[in-house]
């Protein structure tokens, strides 16, 4: 029997794109403590919010409790991820939202890890799929993450 004019062909599932972690690291000289006390408790100090934040100059962003949160010079405060995991000196992971709600979040992952007399502190953004626009984010994010790292790096020392 010949397949009809009208029969379509079975259309064969295509597979997921799924958009992959991105990693980025800087080395910095000081023991893997110190490089986790200076990317948390000192995150004020050397995030730059001209560039990389929801209300700018004049904006405050530190570590509360179990959240990451950006303060403005009018108190407004806006979360930009929860804690997941906190181990000084070795690994914080976090949802990772600023600007966009926590059902769009996606996950930020630092490891602080031990070399010689210097820490190399690798950073992994990941979970790109829980948002309609997670291609997109991810670019900019690719694009972004090395000067906010460099900065990190500059506050603690490292020569470039």
């Amino acid at each position: 029997m010949s397949p009809s004019l009208f029969s379509h062909a079975a259309e064969e599932p295509q597979p997921s794109k799924v958009l992959e972690p991105i990693t980025f690291e800087v080395t910095v000289p000081h023991p893997p403590e110190q490089a986790f006390e200076g990317f948390t408790d000192l995150i004020h100090l050397w995030w730059p919010v001209d560039s990389h934040s929801i209300f700018g100059d004049g904006a405050h962003v530190e570590f509360e409790e179990t959240v990451l949160t950006e303060t403005s010079d009018r108190d407004e405060v806006r979360n930009w991820g929860d804690i997941l995991e906190w181990e000084p000196g070795r690994l914080l992971s976090l949802t990772w939202h600023p600007g966009a709600g926590p059902l769009s979040a996606t996950r930020l992952e630092v490891r602080f890890t031990a070399e010689g007399q210097s820490t190399v502190v690798r950073l992994r953004h990941s979970d790109w799929d829980q948002a309609a626009d997670g291609a997109e984010r991810r670019l900019k994010y690719q694009q972004d993450w090395p000067s906010v790292l460099s900065k990190y790096a500059r506050f603690m020392g490292a020569i470039r």
